[in-house]
């Protein structure tokens, strides 16, 4: 690993360091002082974290043009989605997801509900953001649910209406690898048709379901 000082002019360096030394000597001075001292100063408020201060967000860069062709994906959507793993009769379950731009447009957020079934009586809240790689020049994903579920993928090509997000993911303490081809076949319609695959095989991937969403 290249060392970052080594990197800095010699004279340039000296500056930093020298302007370093005296910022951290500024604020032990100020903590030494101001422990001997009662202040008049209002007590510190904690800042809004919640989503409306970020959707105020001042950011200094515009949201990348790229995200706007995942705007496809944007909405409320009530998903029927079916699963055929290997051997096994095909399930059916419903599945609530809405998805937002967040942090000014630089990210984008997924929010999922899986309603109970037969073979999983358990509900299912899901989180996933979407968001682009200026350097990779590609989007990037990352999910994680309330079972441990959790993984990162990306998409290099995306066209308006069409990405196919690839990735890592480990689900019930088994990794695979995933391949989530999302499309809107028309107005008011989200698919997905779902594919997976051993982590030892990346290219040997096979169909494992269908989401079939509706605009709610």
């Amino acid at each position: 690993m290249n060392s970052r000082k080594a990197a800095v002019p010699g004279r340039t360096w000296s500056r930093l360091r020298r302007g370093l030394a005296l910022g951290a000597t500024a604020v032990l001075g100020a903590m030494v002082l101001g422990a001997g001292a009662p202040s008049s100063a209002a007590p510190e408020s904690f800042p809004d974290l919640s989503d409306n201060a970020f959707a105020l967000s001042r950011s200094a860069a515009p949201p990348p043009a790229q995200m706007r062709q995942l705007d496809f994906m944007l909405g409320n959507w009530k998903c029927v989605v079916t699963t055929q793993m290997h051997g096994q009769p095909p399930e059916t379950g419903t599945t609530y997801v809405a998805v937002r731009k967040i942090l000014g447009g630089h990210w984008y957020e997924l929010r999922s509900l899986q309603m109970p079934t037969v073979a999983s009586p358990q509900r299912l809240v899901a989180r996933q953001v979407y968001g682009w790689d200026p350097v990779a020049q590609q989007f990037t994903t990352y999910y994680y649910d309330d079972a441990d579920g959790q993984g990162a993928g990306t998409a290099p090509q995306v066209t308006a209406g069409h990405a196919v997000f690839t990735g890592t993911y480990l689900f019930n303490g088994f990794r695979h690898i995933g391949r989530d081809d999302l499309y809107s076949p028309g107005p008011g319609k989200l698919y997905n048709d779902i594919s997976m695959g051993l982590e030892s095989a990346p290219e040997e991937l096979f169909p494992v379901g269908t989401s079939r969403c509706t605009r709610h």
